[in-house]
């Protein structure tokens, strides 16, 4: 269950949320279960194993709304991806999946670390400084629906486990100012089912697609994703495309809903 962010910690907290959006490429989170980068899911390799790995990154803009309460108001979110990007200390981002034969395994890490400082609105302009960290792991077993020489179609079972940890120091202003800390974390999983699809189009090139749902801790959470690969040769491709995420939290997270949406860029390396 998702412990509760109170006070002034909620407004540095949005921008937390929103850098997540730069290390959750799956749900699957947002880490995601649609090897966004990998190529089309049709048969590429001889033989029964298939392994791909891909360093990717999303560059999104966020909306959403915080989760108000008697003392402290709904705020809205609307960041692009230049705003997230100014507080941003550190984020990495990676996906594998294993598949023998028709069945396979899909694991995807995302990691982010952001500050902000600033201060808060009010008579005294209180000055805080928050360490912000995210973590998206995704885990989804695949099994191959379709598998024909320019097509294939993947069914995608998992899960994806959003964590957030927060660190705020608060410090009032003038000779009678106050500093104080907090601290607090909160966890969201949820399971999720899915559609991933490939179709090579010819001379090296690709159409992506990719589709899911879920519910857990959230009351509900889903994305879209499309994206053109091209092949340089048969062991490495890129791809470009575009994704949306949006959670519905319930109630069981410091945001009312989260929705994350931009291009997605990755390069993928095949075995």
């Amino acid at each position: 269950m998702a412990a509760i962010f109170t006070g002034p910690v909620r407004h540095v907290l949005t921008i937390g949320v929103a850098a997540l959006a730069l290390c959750c490429a799956g749900s699957a989170t947002p880490a995601a279960a649609q090897d966004v980068a990998a190529p089309s899911p049709s048969s590429t390799a001889a033989g029964p194993w298939f392994v791909r790995i891909t360093p990717y990154a999303w560059l999104p803009s966020v909306s959403g709304s915080t989760r108000g309460t008697r003392r402290v108001p709904s705020l809205s979110i609307d960041k692009d991806f230049s705003d997230i990007l100014s507080d941003l200390d550190f984020a990495g981002m990676i996906v594998g999946t294993v598949r023998y034969e028709r069945i396979g395994l899909l694991v995807d890490l995302d990691y982010v670390s952001l500050s902000a400082s600033g201060n808060l609105s009010g008579p005294f302009r209180t000055r805080y400084h928050t360490n912000l960290e995210a973590l998206v792991a995704t885990v989804g077993a695949t099994a191959r629906l379709v598998d024909e020489p320019k097509l294939g179609v993947d069914l995608v079972v998992g899960t994806r486990i959003l964590s957030l940890w927060v660190d705020s120091d608060f410090k009032g202003q003038g000779p009678f100012g106050r500093s104080r800390g907090f601290s607090d974390s909160a966890t969201i999983i949820d399971g999720l089912v899915g559609v991933r699809a490939g179709v090579e189009l010819g001379d090296g090139f690709s159409l992506i697609g990719y589709a899911d749902i879920g519910a857990g801790n959230s009351d509900l959470t889903w994305q879209v994703l499309g994206a053109v690969e091209y092949s340089f040769n048969n062991s490495i491709s890129g791809a470009i495309g575009y994704r949306y995420l949006g959670y519905d939290f319930g109630g069981h997270a410091p945001l009312d809903d989260l929705a994350l949406y931009g291009p997605v860029l990755g390069v993928t390396f095949r075995f």
